[in-house]
């Protein structure tokens, strides 16, 4: 592989550095380090072992199938010393990449780049944290199981370093960004580029001339490749070289290519990641959102026109349904006594789900020139900064009621939304036998089958365009729970043609007794056409209580191949706790 000049450059450096000696004293012999143990298993056979669909999860590593036990090996191509990087060591051994998650600093003086390091990973514990796979310590992220740091003393007490650092044996991964963003659709794709160094050529910086990192917090920037796929770079405001200047024109960019959430981070070394930048004639600048805007999705308004429409009333709606441009970069604080634009935290930690902050430019630290956005449930999981942090600093596009909102101007009652020049994310129904995504604030093709609808409940299904077919026995008004008893019932659907049909679905639950209770109370279930319902096995259900939509994994229907069928969500509930199930995007194929 082509290497990179920076490190190139350091290889020669530590050579020279190495063979310089005075004419007064003879050099002290040089001690080679040599493991002592050899590596059994890849790296990528380890990640494949243990990888787990939840974001954040923590497993202690076994002995291998032959009983012995589990050691792997791999060259450091990573480095903390400018801070961008922390207390973190990343290796790959030519099969995958591993982060290795160590509660110290200054680890690039022990762990250098280029060095072969030996570990003996039994007892070891590996995991997510917020989607990155890594080997650590046993923490909590939202009061879940996740990795965290590891005590450098356990982390030494495993660790052999092998032979001298030789930055000229570590490979940087050529790719593009439409291939990086396919792998994050599959898990194949997470444990095979997770954590590697990789380049990217003929790619341009979204804010030339502007400093990698601004103020206190971490900054996003993003590289655009010429057909104008972005990819985010998360720079540190701890970073040696925070205060240099992103370069203009196209190059090539190199980093190691961490995770967070669900989406990617390219997280450089160095600024001399940026190679080959060619100043253009015309540089290119950050797009500013529309200025004189008319709130239509073609001309939408900008933050600065919905601050000078100085809303005043928190339910009466100055204008409504109008769609607004701005750049996320905050979020109001809640939990506390107030929740206000004027307390905005222009930053990710401690994120609230329920609302953010938008601004004209990404860069803007000031609460006067933001406006808050309301966000419902159903764009929650898509757009807050808690459930998504990469999203500071993009680009979005609202539609809703501008009204005035915690103290100050804003946006409620949202129906639609862009990210990134995005919508939502819509299913693929290319080959879909059957779908329906409730999106027309009805039950679509689904009818309704009552065996205990209680009195005084009209019906216990009904249709949202923003949360799919939700059901729920919970009166709010009287604050009463109601026993009840309802089937939502697909029309009949011919898999005459299919060999091997799944189903697939998104679903939200919440207010159940507990997720246990919600697995019995709201269940899946197919029936041949006129049949008896049988309930369906191996759904994917949300790990704990809340509004964010789960997929509900492929659901075998191989067993009604060839045969007319109908589908079903099966919600119950008692008069002592109903509970809200949410169902959208649902797919036969």
């Amino acid at each position: 592989m082509k290497k990179s000049l920076l490190y190139i450059a350091g290889a020669m450096m530590g050579a020279a550095a190495l063979t310089s000696c005075g004419d007064d004293f003879v050099s002290p012999p040089m001690v080679v380090p040599s493991a002592t143990i050899e590596a059994n298993t890849s790296i990528l056979d380890l990640k494949t072992a243990y990888w787990a669909s939840d974001r954040n999860y923590v497993k202690t590593i076994g002995l291998n199938d032959a009983g012995e036990h589990t050691i792997i090996k791999g060259r450091v191509v990573s480095s903390d010393e400018t801070g961008n990087i922390f207390k973190s060591v990343i290796i790959y051994d030519g099969s995958a990449a591993l982060n290795l998650s160590i509660n110290a600093y200054d680890l690039y003086q022990t762990y250098q780049f280029g060095q072969e390091v030996v570990i003996d990973v039994t007892e070891l514990n590996i995991g997510g944290y917020n989607g990155l796979m890594q080997l650590g310590g046993e923490g909590t992220y939202n009061n879940a199981p996740s990795m965290t740091f590891m005590d450098s003393e356990v982390f030494a007490a495993h660790a052999q370093v092998d032979g001298l650092a030789n930055p000229l044996l570590v490979d940087t991964i050529p790719a593009t960004i439409p291939d990086i963003l396919a792998a994050k659709q599959s898990t194949e794709g997470l444990i095979l580029w997770q954590s590697r160094l990789v380049r990217f050529d003929n790619v341009r910086w979204d804010a030339p001339g502007k400093p990698y990192a601004e103020g206190t917090s971490s900054t996003n920037r993003y590289i655009i490749d010429e057909s104008g796929n972005q990819l985010l770079v998360r720079n540190s405001a701890y970073a040696s070289f925070k205060n240099e200047l992103l370069p203009q024109g196209y190059g090539s960019v190199t980093g190691i290519l961490s995770y967070y959430g669900t989406d990617w981070q390219l997280m450089l070394i160095d600024s001399n990641g940026c190679q080959n930048f060619e100043d253009s004639d015309e540089p290119d600048q950050p797009v500013q959102p529309g200025e004189n805007g008319d709130g239509t999705k073609a001309k939408p308004y900008g933050v600065d026109q919905v601050i000078a429409m100085a809303p005043g009333s928190t339910t009466a709606a100055v204008e409504s349904g109008v769609w607004v441009k701005g750049y996320i970069v905050g979020f109001m604080p809640t939990g506390g006594d107030a929740t206000l634009l004027s307390g905005t935290v222009f930053g990710i930690e401690n994120a609230a789900t329920t609302n953010m902050v938008i601004a004209a430019s990404a860069d803007v630290k000031d609460a006067s020139e933001c406006i808050g956005i309301q966000l419902p449930a159903s764009m929650r999981d898509a757009l807050s900064l808690a459930n998504q942090p990469a999203n500071l600093g993009k680009e979005v596009m609202l539609q809703g009621d501008v009204m005035k909102y915690c103290g100050g101007p804003g946006l409620k009652n949202l129906t639609d939304y862009m990210l990134d020049g995005k919508g939502p994310d819509v299913p693929d129904t290319g080959d879909a036998i059957f779908s329906e995504t409730f999106a027309a604030n009805s039950l679509g093709q689904f009818t309704i089958e009552n065996v205990n609808l209680p009195s005084g409940l009209d019906a216990v299904w009904k249709g949202s365009a923003s949360y799919g077919a939700v059901a729920t026995a919970y009166v709010s008004a009287s604050q009463t729970n109601l026993d009840s008893d309802s089937r939502l019932v697909s029309p009949v659907i011919d898999l005459g043609s299919a060999s091997a049909p799944a189903l697939s679905f998104e679903h939200a639950l919440n207010f159940f007794a507990d997720i246990a209770t919600a697995r019995q109370q709201a269940t899946v279930e197919a029936r041949v056409e006129g049949g008896e319902w049988e309930t369906l096995e191996g759904v994917t259900y949300p790990t704990e209580m809340g509004w964010s939509f789960v997929p509900s994994g492929s659901i075998s229907l191989a067993k009604f191949a060839g045969k007319k069928i109908q589908i079903a969500f099966h919600y119950t509930s008692t008069a002592a706790k109903a509970g809200t199930w949410e169902v959208k995007n649902v797919i036969i194929k």
